[in-house]
């Protein structure tokens, strides 16, 4: 309904107006001499002094205390994450770590006759050999970690309130292949670093639905905005991306307060794009807008061609020497063949962007908006996950806070009988990556609801939080790039009347799309 008010909107408005070396913590992907697959959580660090709270033996925090006495939560601290994918024909597998790689190797044994459940079955329920085996770390349970190496039995250090101090951790895998026997070796560096070499923001990525027309759609559209300005404002982030950022912009804007740095608004329909980024206290360099280079829509499948949707790119200073590539992004909406291929082109489109700009300046990377598509639908073949995750390296903060870092088994949510539109997997996301020796950790992810006094919500999206901690690591490289405040582009009035004319123009192309319109209306 909202999309076809606001292709109403826009005729109306057209008309009228390793292999046993050391591996960096950063190196969190590797393959093994034996081919194993490897992912280690690439957030492992020691510091002075830990603190520990658990609520149970399978959930707690690691609060980790600075010289100042703040305190910056990383859920995987202690928990020492890892995936290892082993090759087709694996029947055994052992895991073992040290702390000085010579003696007290700790671990655990699974085989396929006494562990079934970890190898994929066939449809007459007996094991696929033929498929390499994939193994989680939060797969163990209680019975196969005998020693609780990964928890805090085996790391803490009984004569101090805190963890052992060691510098690596020594891996040892054994396993056993179409009835030959492996063995590998290799080892994880760890990070020492001090409260100087982090930074923790809070940011928030809304849709706060700015679509103009109110008396159409029956939204006090002006009055929605107020509310979400407040929202944005008592809610301390330090950074905030907007999408449907149209027709209100100056209602929004007015209504916020605290945020000093802004990127430059490119109007409403038809012509803006609906894509704003706000800071507190970080300078915003280098704006940058790219429309899609291919959309789906006009009087159908949500209208997406009347405006310049795509992403605004941007370099933030975020302190302490951290600069950030933040990325803002809407892609088209609907579930048609036309839209899902349009979004798997501007999904590819915005990836060799990023690569581009990050094999000139490498930075972290964070991407958030309006994506339009879940991560569970696999749709055209995943097609979101191998462009950010397999072929870019990205992580989603949803995926690796709330789901143990699996992408593919949210079971668990499913049976929950929540939509997961604004709960769960929904379409607003948050990816990252590290970059120029800056590992990037999620403390917390969350959607909210943001609704007015009467508990209406001022969206049909909810908003994303995600609780962010960046820390230089040894392998930091200073910034040397030259960045600058961009200014707004000139003749504002003429890009107005040529999108007005491009609109007229493709209304009247697919005028026999209008009963379809009616329709929805």
């Amino acid at each position: 309904m909202k999309k076809a008010l606001s292709l109403i909107l826009a005729i109306i408005l057209s008309l009228s107006c390793f292999g046993g070396a050391a591996l960096p913590v950063g190196a969190a992907s590797f393959e093994t001499e034996n081919n194993v697959q490897v992912e280690i959580a690439p957030f492992l660090y020691k510091s002075v002094l830990y603190q520990m709270e658990y609520p149970s033996h399978l959930g707690y925090d690691i609060k980790e205390k600075s010289n100042e006495g703040d305190y910056a939560i990383s859920r995987e601290l202690n928990d020492l994450s890892y995936t290892f994918t082993f090759p087709a024909g694996t029947t055994r597998i052992e895991c073992m770590v040290s702390l000085n790689g010579e003696t007290d190797w700790r671990g655990f044994r699974i085989n396929a006759e006494e562990n079934p459940n970890y190898w994929e079955k066939n449809e007459d329920g007996s094991i696929d050999y033929s498929k390499p085996l994939t193994f989680r770390r939060n797969e163990v349970t209680a019975e196969q970690d005998e020693y609780g190496i990964l928890y805090r039995d085996y790391l803490k250090d009984t004569g101090v309130e805190g963890f052992k101090n060691y510098d690596r951790i020594y891996w040892q895998l054994n396993y056993t292949c179409d009835g030959e026997e492996f063995k590998e070796y290799f080892d994880i560096r760890l990070y020492d670093y001090d409260s100087s070499e982090k930074y923790s923001l809070k940011a928030v990525n809304f849709n706060v639905a700015g679509l103009p027309f109110a008396a159409l759609s029956g939204e006090n559209v002006a009055a929605n905005q107020k509310v979400a300005a407040k929202y944005l404002s008592e809610n301390s982030f330090d950074i905030v991306a907007v999408q449907e950022d149209f027709g209100y912009h100056n209602t929004l804007v007015n209504s916020m307060s605290g945020f000093n740095y802004e990127t430059n608004h490119t109007g409403g329909v038809p012509g803006g794009d609906g894509l704003n980024i706000f800071t507190k206290d970080m300078p915003i360099y280098n704006e940058t807008r790219v429309t899609w280079n291919e959309s789906c829509g006009i009087l159908s499948d949500g209208s997406d061609e009347l405006t310049p949707k795509g992403f605004v790119y941007s370099v933030i200073d975020i302190g302490n020497g951290i600069y950030v590539d933040y990325y803002n992004i809407h892609a088209d909406a609907y579930v048609g063949e036309g839209s899902i291929a349009a979004r798997t082109s501007q999904y590819k489109q915005l990836a060799e962007f990023i690569q581009a700009r990050s094999e000139e300046n490498d930075r972290p990377v964070i991407i958030t908006g309006d994506f339009n598509n879940h991560i569970h639908t696999k749709e055209d073949d995943a097609a979101i996950y191998k462009i950010f995750y397999e072929q870019c390296g990205f992580k989603d903060a949803w995926v690796e806070y709330h789901n143990n870092g699996e992408y593919f088994n949210m079971y668990e949510w499913h049976i929950t009988g929540l939509p997961a539109w604004g709960n769960w997997d929904s379409v607003e996301r948050f990816m990252y990556r590290p970059g120029g020796g800056v590992d990037v950790v999620v403390n917390d992810f969350r959607y909210v609801e943001v609704k007015d006094d009467s508990g209406k919500v001022v969206s049909d999206h909810s908003a994303a939080e995600c609780d962010f901690t960046f820390i230089k690591t040894a392998d930091f490289v200073e910034n040397t790039q030259e960045l600058e405040v961009t200014k707004p582009e000139g003749n504002e009035f003429i890009h107005k009347i040529m999108w007005i004319l491009r609109v007229l123009v493709m209304v009247f192309s697919d005028i026999g799309n209008l009963p379809e319109l009616f329709k929805e209306l």
